[in-house]
């Protein structure tokens, strides 16, 4: 509808234009830029709609819980390197990390302790 409605406003400049004095051609050739332009802007989505979405999360609410896990996990980790060795090098390396390169258990579970 607005499409057709900016083609309408061409054809009425022309029309104006060559009411004015122009010859026919002259007036087409200068209705064609405003016309192009009224359905330029009616194809293209409007910069100022209003974007329906919720308001993020609360900053750390996730990621201290997780990282409040992990640090527990990794203290009692600490307790027992055998199961450190199991569990955590393990999953590491699935994830492609290196387990050489990160710290001790204790080392990291303070690290966690200090996001939350």
């Amino acid at each position: 509808m607005r499409t057709v409605l900016a083609l309408v406003v061409g054809v009425v400049i022309g029309v104006v234009i060559w009411w004015l004095g122009a010859s026919p051609a002259w007036a087409a050739a200068l209705a064609v830029p405003p016309t192009a332009f009224g359905v330029l802007v009616t194809r293209l989505p409007r910069a100022t709609d209003i974007v329906w979405s919720s308001a993020p999360p609360p900053p750390g609410s996730i990621s201290s819980a997780l990282a409040g896990t992990l640090a527990s996990r990794l203290d009692e980790a600490a307790k027992d390197p055998r199961r450190y060795r199991e569990r955590f090098r393990g999953r590491l390396a699935r994830l492609g990390i290196e387990a050489s390169e990160m710290p001790d258990p204790k080392e990291l579970a303070e690290r966690l302790r200090r996001v939350e």
